[in-house]
């Protein structure tokens, strides 16, 4: 047997330090979001944010000229563009845009070739806003959407140490029969769920948020949460269905009372899915976000 049982005793203070080491979320994309939580905030006012990051401003008017915003004449001017995408379509702009570099890169611990993680993460924003949509549930804020594309954000902190101990948690996973997540903790000494609610909290977001990161495969911890139950939903479907080689993709369980507490059936997951098959290829175009590298 292999000393990796030693990773418990030695390296979990090394695993917080890498997740704290891990540089901060772009302070544009936070003051904007802030600013959307306003819904009767002026796109002059957001224009002004946005301005002072160059990736982001040259995303959202790739959108308002692409051709779902097509006009006759080209759209060169931010406040102008923000005008003909609306606020919900320009925070998913936002926030994909300010991800995406998070999620870019490949993570050979899971599995996962570059921009596999990136694409899972926008399946399970979208597939989580449609199943609140299905179950006719108000949430506000876009916290879904952002929940959807951060909540794997601690395997890009854990992927090394997953990758380094891949053997010890296949056989956990096998032998055990535990979930994927389960032999994280049990070889590591955290799992990637905690490491993102811990990024979200470094990175000063809200409290809300922080708990669907933290608790995204254990909704039974929260189990009165709507948003969490669509969440974890959106997070298992998406990985069964818009991202193949995920080494966790099989080793997970989802909870079916989620599906109970949002009042839905197995046709409505259907539905959703034929749905974000869809919007997902729309959204991969639109958003501009062929993933980039640091």
């Amino acid at each position: 047997m292999s000393p990796l049982p030693l990773i418990v005793g030695t390296h979990v203070d090394q695993i917080l330090a890498s997740a704290s080491a891990v540089k901060p979320f772009p302070k544009v994309a936070q003051q904007a979001l802030s600013l959307l939580d306003d819904p009767m905030v002026s796109a002059g006012k957001l224009s002004d944010v946005i301005s002072l990051d160059a990736g982001v401003t040259a995303a959202v008017l790739k959108a308002a000229n692409s051709a779902a915003f097509a006009r006759a004449r080209r759209v060169d001017d931010l406040k102008q563009a923000l005008g003909l995408l609306g606020n919900s379509r320009f925070r998913e702009l936002v926030f994909a845009s300010a991800s995406a570099p998070f999620l870019a890169a490949s993570q050979p611990g899971y599995h996962l070739t570059e921009g596999n993680l990136w694409r899972h993460s926008v399946a399970t924003s979208l597939l989580a806003e449609q199943l609140v949509r299905q179950a006719k549930l108000e949430i506000a804020g876009g916290l879904l959407f952002t929940a959807g594309l951060l909540h794997d954000i601690g395997k890009s902190v854990l992927n090394q140490y997953v990758e380094a101990a891949a053997v010890e948690i296949q056989r956990v996973v096998k032998e055990q029969g535990k979930t994927f997540l389960e032999a994280e903790l049990q070889v590591l000494g955290v799992h990637h769920a905690e490491l993102g609610a811990r990024l979200a909290e470094r990175w000063n977001f809200s409290p809300a948020l922080v708990e669907l990161i933290r608790f995204h495969h254990e909704p039974h911890l929260r189990p009165e949460s709507r948003p969490l139950a669509a969440l974890h939903l959106a997070a298992v479907i998406s990985e069964l269905t818009f991202v193949t080689g995920g080494v966790d993709a099989f080793a997970q369980k989802g909870d079916e009372r989620c599906v109970k507490l949002l009042g839905l059936h197995r046709k409505d997951l259907e539905a959703a899915v034929a749905e974000v098959h869809f919007k997902l290829a729309q959204a991969e175009a639109l958003l501009s976000m062929a993933p980039v590298k640091n």
